[in-house]
């Protein structure tokens, strides 16, 4: 078995005339799109030629580039195994953007991989770890559009008016829902140029977006891929219309690229999507379909002031903020005690299945934490046996 680092380096030898673009370089792009190229593609650099993979390796603070501790291996040896490629070695980096904004719940970030035969990858960049991030994750459950939407339209026609060639446009997780966003809601001129829209593990978008003539027309572009456990791509999931993937990973790890597995120059087909990841996405559907779009406004920002109020140590990332979950159940509990049975049913069911928590964190295993804690907090006792999961 293997993965995207050995795929690359299997092709090292081989320039996209001997192997044309394929889906699991699209993933390789989508997954590049996580890495911080702020100071080593700067806006600044919007009409210049871009810079290629070795040029950034050769720079002071190159390590800066992997922001994340707990994905800078993976992605170095990614990074590396494309930097000196016959096949990589070529491409350039450019029209990079980043638009991190907490108080607007905006987190927007996306780069172009020029090829030297004229033709691009816009590589749309997924939720990060930050709590900011999610929070533009879950607005989508009352908004039609969220301002990341908006954003990648504007940056595909920016770039689409540089690009001579034609474009493929990718993304993973939310970067995955901004690739189809903007290649629908972009202008004709722009859409001619798009030949392949490619979504890893992407959440989906409302029924009237769907059901829009602009998303029709362009939906056989539409490429979908989700792993057997999908979690995140299994939500607000608005068509049957995808190919599963077999992971090495389990559960809400099967969400991470580095996992999927490849023969042959493509992703290993997987039998069908487990009944888990099912029950998530009919629990979306049937919550989104019972409550206004006010009330789950309502409901998301509850639920966010409840992840500030127990955010003590003032984390970014909800990585940070899940390391000290476990010692804030008192404080998790003290917090939903009073919500009324359905909200905090569906709270905890969203909470259990989404969040990238700690091993023991009570929202990974609300039974076990509630089980141990029982004595010490007899008078605040919540049911949440038919939350559980």
């Amino acid at each position: 078995m293997s993965g995207i680092i050995d795929y690359s380096l299997m092709n090292a030898h081989k320039d996209f005339n001997a192997l044309p673009f394929s889906k699991v370089d699209g993933l390789i792009f989508a997954q590049l799109a996580y890495l911080d190229f702020d100071t080593f593609v700067p806006e600044k650099q919007l009409f210049a030629r871009g810079i290629t993979f070795s040029k950034i390796a050769e720079q002071d603070g190159f390590e800066n580039l992997f922001p994340l501790e707990r994905t800078a291996r993976k992605n170095l040896l990614l990074f590396n195994s494309l930097a000196y490629s016959k096949r990589y070695g070529k491409v350039r980096i450019n029209y990079h953007e980043n638009v991190f904004d907490p108080q607007n719940a905006i987190q927007f970030s996306a780069t172009t991989f020029l090829f030297p035969d004229g033709n691009a990858c816009v590589a749309f960049r997924g939720t990060d770890s930050t709590i900011t991030g999610w929070r533009e994750n879950f607005d989508m459950l009352y908004n039609d559009t969220v301002p990341a939407q908006i954003l990648s339209a504007k940056y595909l026609n920016k770039v689409a008016g540089k690009i001579k060639g034609n474009i493929t446009v990718v993304g993973h997780s939310k970067g995955g829902n901004l690739a189809i966003y903007a290649s629908v809601m972009c202008s004709p001129k722009t859409k001619e140029k798009v030949v392949e829209i490619q979504s890893f593990d992407s959440p989906g978008f409302t029924e009237a977006f769907v059901s829009s003539q602009k998303y029709i027309d362009t939906e056989s572009k539409i490429v979908k891929f989700v792993p057997e456990e999908s979690m995140i791509g299994m939500l607000l999931n608005d068509t049957d219309t995808y190919r599963i993937v077999k992971s090495e990973g389990e559960g809400i790890h099967q969400h991470d690229p580095f996992l999927w597995i490849i023969e042959d120059n493509d992703f290993v087909t997987g039998e069908k999507i487990n009944t888990k990841a099912r029950f998530v996405n009919s629990t979306f559907k049937e919550w989104v379909g019972n409550f206004t779009p006010e009330q789950r406004e309502l409901f998301i920002d509850g639920m966010f002031d409840i992840i500030q109020a127990m955010n003590a140590q003032k984390a970014e990332s909800f990585i940070d903020w899940s390391e000290n979950l476990k010692g804030n159940s008192a404080l998790f509990f003290d917090t939903i005690k009073d919500l009324d049975p359905e909200t905090r049913s569906f709270m905890l069911k969203v909470l259990g299945n989404i969040f990238p928590s700690a091993k023991d964190s009570v929202l990974v295993k609300p039974k076990k934490i509630i089980k141990d804690t029982f004595d010490k907090f007899k008078s605040k006792r919540i049911d949440v046996e038919e939350s559980s999961t």
